[in-house]
Protein backbone atom coordinates (compact mmCIF):
# COMPACT_ATOMS: atom_id res chain seq x y z
CA UNK A 1 0.00 0.00 0.00
CA UNK A 2 2.93 2.16 -0.08
CA UNK A 3 2.93 4.76 -2.27
CA UNK A 4 5.37 6.94 -4.43
CA UNK A 5 5.94 10.70 -4.96
CA UNK A 6 8.96 11.55 -7.98
CA UNK A 7 10.48 14.91 -7.47
CA UNK A 8 13.40 17.24 -8.15
CA UNK A 9 14.44 19.87 -6.09
CA UNK A 10 16.94 22.66 -7.66
CA UNK A 11 20.41 22.23 -5.49
CA UNK A 12 19.88 19.34 -5.03
CA UNK A 13 21.76 16.64 -7.03
CA UNK A 14 19.60 13.67 -8.94
CA UNK A 15 16.27 12.38 -8.32
CA UNK A 16 14.64 12.26 -5.34
CA UNK A 17 11.77 9.72 -4.61
CA UNK A 18 9.13 9.42 -1.87
CA UNK A 19 7.77 6.35 -0.28
CA UNK A 20 4.96 6.70 2.35
CA UNK A 21 2.36 4.78 3.77
CA UNK A 22 0.10 4.92 6.80
CA UNK A 23 3.37 5.06 9.82
CA UNK A 24 6.20 4.67 7.18
CA UNK A 25 8.08 7.37 4.98
CA UNK A 26 11.52 6.91 2.51
CA UNK A 27 13.40 9.34 1.01
CA UNK A 28 15.60 8.17 -1.80
CA UNK A 29 17.90 10.33 -3.92
CA UNK A 30 19.05 8.47 -7.08
CA UNK A 31 17.56 5.00 -5.96
CA UNK A 32 19.62 5.00 -2.60
CA UNK A 33 17.91 5.48 0.93
CA UNK A 34 18.86 8.35 2.98
CA UNK A 35 18.58 7.38 6.41
CA UNK A 36 16.05 9.63 8.55
CA UNK A 37 17.65 11.46 11.08
CA UNK A 38 15.22 12.03 14.47
CA UNK A 39 12.09 10.88 15.37
CA UNK A 40 9.43 13.69 15.75
CA UNK A 41 11.03 15.65 13.70
CA UNK A 42 12.65 13.97 11.09
CA UNK A 43 15.34 15.16 8.49
CA UNK A 44 17.54 13.64 6.16
CA UNK A 45 20.68 14.46 4.57
CA UNK A 46 21.08 14.59 0.99
CA UNK A 47 23.94 15.53 -1.41
CA UNK A 48 23.98 19.21 -3.02
CA UNK A 49 24.78 20.02 -6.55
CA UNK A 50 27.76 20.72 -5.09
CA UNK A 51 28.36 17.66 -3.62
CA UNK A 52 27.47 18.71 0.18
CA UNK A 53 25.28 17.29 2.13
CA UNK A 54 22.74 19.56 3.09
CA UNK A 55 19.21 19.27 5.35
CA UNK A 56 16.01 18.48 3.86
CA UNK A 57 12.77 17.98 5.65
CA UNK A 58 9.40 16.37 4.37
CA UNK A 59 6.10 16.55 6.36
CA UNK A 60 2.75 15.73 5.80
CA UNK A 61 0.45 18.40 6.82
CA UNK A 62 -2.98 18.67 8.42
CA UNK A 63 -4.55 19.56 4.71
CA UNK A 64 -2.95 15.84 3.66
CA UNK A 65 -0.18 17.17 1.66
CA UNK A 66 3.41 15.97 2.01
CA UNK A 67 6.27 19.15 1.80
CA UNK A 68 9.49 19.46 1.28
CA UNK A 69 11.47 21.54 3.98
CA UNK A 70 14.68 22.79 1.60
CA UNK A 71 16.92 26.20 2.67
CA UNK A 72 13.93 27.56 4.23
CA UNK A 73 11.19 27.00 1.41
CA UNK A 74 8.58 25.21 1.43
CA UNK A 75 7.78 23.16 -1.50
CA UNK A 76 4.93 21.48 -2.45
CA UNK A 77 5.42 17.74 -3.58
CA UNK A 78 1.82 16.91 -4.16
CA UNK A 79 -1.69 18.67 -5.59
CA UNK A 80 -3.47 21.31 -2.54
CA UNK A 81 -6.98 20.00 -3.01
CA UNK A 82 -9.76 22.68 -3.72
CA UNK A 83 -12.19 23.94 -0.54
CA UNK A 84 -15.09 21.64 -2.26
CA UNK A 85 -13.28 18.59 -2.33
CA UNK A 86 -11.99 19.13 1.29
CA UNK A 87 -15.42 18.96 2.54
CA UNK A 88 -16.59 15.93 0.15
CA UNK A 89 -13.68 13.87 0.62
CA UNK A 90 -14.07 14.65 4.37
CA UNK A 91 -17.24 13.24 4.51
CA UNK A 92 -15.75 9.54 6.73
CA UNK A 93 -14.36 12.10 9.22
CA UNK A 94 -18.25 12.82 10.49
CA UNK A 95 -17.82 9.49 11.61
CA UNK A 96 -16.23 11.03 15.03
CA UNK A 97 -19.68 12.01 15.90
CA UNK A 98 -21.21 8.49 15.87
CA UNK A 99 -18.15 7.32 17.41
CA UNK A 100 -15.90 9.08 18.91
CA UNK A 101 -11.99 8.16 18.70
CA UNK A 102 -12.58 4.75 17.10
CA UNK A 103 -14.76 6.34 14.60
CA UNK A 104 -12.36 9.38 13.82
CA UNK A 105 -10.08 6.41 13.54
CA UNK A 106 -12.23 4.85 10.56
CA UNK A 107 -12.90 8.23 9.02
CA UNK A 108 -9.68 9.56 8.69
CA UNK A 109 -8.61 6.16 7.06
CA UNK A 110 -11.18 7.05 4.41
CA UNK A 111 -10.78 10.76 3.94
CA UNK A 112 -7.05 10.28 3.34
CA UNK A 113 -8.02 7.38 1.00
CA UNK A 114 -10.89 10.17 -1.12
CA UNK A 115 -8.18 12.86 -1.25
CA UNK A 116 -5.51 10.50 -2.92
CA UNK A 117 -7.81 9.73 -5.40
CA UNK A 118 -9.24 13.28 -5.99
CA UNK A 119 -5.81 14.21 -6.60
CA UNK A 120 -5.10 11.57 -9.78
CA UNK A 121 -9.69 11.91 -10.51
CA UNK A 122 -10.73 15.36 -11.87
CA UNK A 123 -13.95 14.59 -12.57
CA UNK A 124 -16.23 16.22 -10.08
CA UNK A 125 -19.34 13.82 -10.34
CA UNK A 126 -16.70 10.76 -9.84
CA UNK A 127 -14.88 12.26 -6.71
CA UNK A 128 -18.43 12.65 -4.96
CA UNK A 129 -19.17 9.05 -5.87
CA UNK A 130 -16.13 7.50 -4.63
CA UNK A 131 -16.30 9.43 -1.53
CA UNK A 132 -19.83 8.53 -0.84
CA UNK A 133 -18.56 4.77 -1.40
CA UNK A 134 -15.73 5.47 0.73
CA UNK A 135 -17.84 6.81 3.68
CA UNK A 136 -20.44 3.97 3.99
CA UNK A 137 -17.92 2.19 3.54
CA UNK A 138 -16.41 3.15 6.82
CA UNK A 139 -19.62 3.66 8.57
CA UNK A 140 -20.09 -0.46 7.59
CA UNK A 141 -16.75 -1.33 8.67
CA UNK A 142 -17.26 0.66 11.97
CA UNK A 143 -20.31 -1.07 12.90
CA UNK A 144 -19.26 -4.16 12.58
CA UNK A 145 -15.70 -3.82 14.46
CA UNK A 146 -18.12 -1.83 17.42
CA UNK A 147 -20.75 -5.18 17.19
CA UNK A 148 -17.48 -7.61 17.55
CA UNK A 149 -16.09 -5.64 20.55
CA UNK A 150 -19.54 -5.61 22.06
CA UNK A 151 -19.93 -9.35 21.38
CA UNK A 152 -16.26 -10.15 22.68
CA UNK A 153 -17.21 -7.89 25.57
CA UNK A 154 -20.41 -9.22 26.32
CA UNK A 155 -19.05 -12.98 27.29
Amino acid sequence: MAKELNFTLEGVQGDLKLKYGPFNQRLYQDGREIKKQGRFNPKYYVINTNGEKEEIKVVYGFDFVHVAVFRGQKINLEERLSIREYIVGGLPVLLVFLGGLIGALFGIMGATFNYNHMRQEKSFMKQLLVSLGVSILCYVAYFIFAIGVQLIVAR
